[in-house]
């Protein structure tokens, strides 16, 4: 009995001798064989990741300065820099608190400000003996800190006694309550026709003057026509 489990034991060593000593070669080969290519890759990684962050870093900084090279800035036009203003109005009062109004179709004003450009304005305002006068126009140019609008083709002037002029240029003065024009003008009211080469307002609105030589065609009735504050009553 005892020899033959000795020679059992034999037997098994013999057997599992063998195949631990080939196993641990195969283990030893595969270490051998990875470990110079391991070392390698990570001696490659230590150089290229910092300098992939340091390229990436890099661009990030110079990327406006790259970005100018490639890009070319948009021109833009004086128009396209002015402010745009579409059916608008300007409130304000005189230097005696009288107020008035400047309404628009469109507008521009210039980026650092200064007088506006209007298309189709129209100027009202309350003269200070109570009266109000409209002005309209194909085009305006208002300087809203001088308190002036110059207006420009086929000016149209309304006055609240029933009077109508045009003239192709006018002016008004809010701060000096003041409507005139140098232009020919017609006008027409109540009692007439009157032609000549420029008005003014004067008097706080109770007067028109035609300025210049002037030519008045009166009403055969106009004499008998009452008078704009007695129509009213």
């Amino acid at each position: 009995m005892a020899e033959r489990h000795s020679s059992d034991s034999s037997e098994v060593e013999r057997e599992d001798g063998p195949a631990e000593r080939l196993s641990h070669l195969s283990t030893f080969s595969r270490q051998a064989t990875y470990a110079p290519t391991y070392s390698l890759m990570v001696r490659r990684l230590r150089i290229i990741l910092p300098a992939v962050a340091v390229l990436t870093v890099g661009i990030v900084v110079l990327w406006p300065k790259i970005h100018s090279l490639f890009v070319q800035p948009t021109q833009t036009t004086n128009d396209e820099r002015q402010a745009k203003m579409v059916n608008g109005r300007y409130v304000g009062s005189d230097s005696h608190g009288r107020p008035y109004t400047v309404t628009y179709d469109s507008a521009l004003q210039p980026p650092g400000g200064g007088p506006i450009e209007m298309t189709n304005p129209t100027a009202e305002l309350t003269l200070q003996n109570g009266h109000w006068v409209a002005v309209k126009a194909e085009q305006g140019r208002y300087d809203q800190q001088a308190g002036l609008i110059d207006l420009s083709g086929h000016v149209e002037l309304f006055h609240d006694d029933g009077y109508r002029f045009t003239t192709e240029k006018a002016h008004v003065e809010f701060n000096k309550n003041l409507v005139w024009g140098e232009r020919a003008v017609v006008g027409r009211g109540p009692r007439g026709e009157v032609v000549g080469r420029g008005f003014r307002v004067i008097n706080n609105g109770d007067s028109i003057v035609i300025t210049g030589a002037a030519r008045l065609l009166l009403r055969p009735d106009a004499a008998q026509m009452p008078q704009p504050e007695e129509a009213k009553k």
